[in-house]
């Protein structure tokens, strides 16, 4: 979304407010999401440019859900980011030159589209692993089902054929 700074700029207002939704691919040259995520509602934008006698200030919160699978037993998950973003806006001048590249948006014919910031943003804040619970057991290796979830292989004990004459043994001492 273009936001028109040009008020702003001429000190007519002291705050530019804004709220907008935002989908993907809407974005031009939009970085990727990971091939096993996706956005289950458009991303929620809100926040306001604020202009602080020489230089201005966006502050925004972000929104968006997301569904995935669960990294260890591959069950459906949706979850919820909802983090700030803030950026420097500026028409260039002097103040930017110690200033990180990655924490400004231009402006550009009186007005600022930071879209492409909000997606990156987004993905950066993805978390690296997604599990259902923390303690989630997985999957079985041997039937594929979610363990203690109807698999029953691991009552089942299974032995090292190299071993079985231990295990003859061991029944041979137990009687």
């Amino acid at each position: 979304m273009r936001l028109d700074l040009t008020q702003l700029m001429n000190k007519r207002i002291p705050s530019l407010p804004f709220s907008f939704s935002l989908t993907p691919d809407a974005v031009e040259e939009a970085p990727q999401l990971p091939d096993d995520i996706t956005l289950s509602a458009p991303i929620h934008v809100s926040g306001s440019v604020i202009d602080n006698d020489g230089y201005m200030a966006l502050r925004a919160e972000i929104r968006a859900d997301y569904a995935t699978v669960c990294d260890r037993c591959l069950t459906q998950l949706t979850g919820t980011l909802s983090f700030p973003l803030e950026r420097i806006v500026t028409s260039g001048g002097a103040g930017v030159e110690n200033i990180d590249e990655d924490d400004i948006i231009w402006v550009k014919d009186g007005g600022i589209n930071f879209d492409r910031e909000v997606l990156e943003a987004v993905i950066l804040e993805l978390p690296i692993y997604h599990l259902c619970s923390d303690d989630c057991p997985g999957l079985c290796d041997t039937c594929g089902r979610k363990i203690g979830d109807g698999c029953t292989c691991g009552e089942k004990k299974e032995i090292d054929p190299r071993m079985e004459i231990f295990q003859k043994l061991l029944d041979k001492m137990d009687k």
